[in-house]
């Protein structure tokens, strides 16, 4: 079953010029070769990893909020003590290590989230030790915090609200990615309405990007009401359907505008 779920062979690795263990079918060449760009034509250098480190510089606010911002000074000023000598060289370590692999996504960071929740809050009381100042600017930075999430989180509260729409598009770009949800949702009222067991191949477009993956099945794959498999092709296709002869086949095409769910014609 893991080649209809993933459509990759599994030893996708980093050579110069990989070469897969066996012949892959259009669907499984369009996610080997979306994978392997992500390092490039040519071997990796030290300049193309402290490019790369670089650029994810910026993917690291995610973990502030921007108020937060202005206590880092007061962190910096801290580093004077090892202890959080020592949580800085945590951090860079960890980015340093996560920096090897080409792709990037924000949960490679989350193991150490608690240390930038520290790197704020040491911030914060540095700068409280100022006096009345610096305790006033402390507060205000909470102010601004929370403000900042009430009103973001309130948009949310009115997704369908015409205002809401209209400002999403200004929100951080670690904002709710609502149009994946969307989608997704609406196919899965599509699902519901039919009836029986149901096996869902799911067709790509070329330009489809594979981390908006849509097959995801439980760990009972068999005992479940609804199986997601990719649509590998005509040959790879029947294999399924005979192994699920008691199930409805459908068509989902998630990249067309929106996802078209229709009857499987081999």
């Amino acid at each position: 079953m893991s080649q209809y779920q993933y459509g990759v062979p599994a030893p996708l690795t980093f050579q110069r010029n990989p070469i897969p263990h066996h012949s892959l079918t259009p669907e499984q060449e369009m996610d080997y070769k979306m994978q392997s760009s992500f390092r490039g034509e040519n071997t990796d250098t030290i300049g193309t990893y402290l490019s790369r480190l670089e650029y994810r510089v910026r993917f690291y606010r995610f973990f502030f909020l921007v108020p937060l911002y202005l206590t880092l000074p007061f962190f910096l000023a801290a580093l004077r003590e090892y202890r959080f000598l020592w949580v800085a060289l945590s951090v860079l370590l960890f980015a340093l290590g996560i920096n090897f692999f080409p792709a990037f996504q924000f949960h490679y960071l989350a193991a150490v989230t608690c240390l930038f929740v520290l790197i704020a809050l040491t911030g914060l009381r540095r700068m409280s030790r100022i006096g009345p100042p610096g305790q006033e600017a402390a507060l205000l930075i909470l102010f601004l915090c929370a403000a900042h999430f009430a009103f973001w989180y309130g948009l949310h509260v009115f997704d369908d609200a015409p205002f809401s729409v209209a400002l999403r598009q200004y929100e951080t770009w670690n904002g709710i990615n609502h149009r994946n949800l969307e989608r997704r949702i609406e196919v899965n009222r599509q699902l519901g309405r039919l009836p029986g067991k149901l096996l869902v191949l799911v067709r790509y477009l070329p330009r489809h990007i594979f981390q908006d993956e849509w097959v995801y099945n439980l760990a009972d794959i068999d005992g479940s009401r609804v199986v997601w498999a990719r649509d590998l092709g005509a040959t790879e296709d029947d294999k399924l359907l005979r192994y699920y002869p008691d199930r409805t086949v459908w068509l989902l095409q998630p990249d067309l505008q929106p996802p078209k769910l229709t009857r499987y014609n081999p």
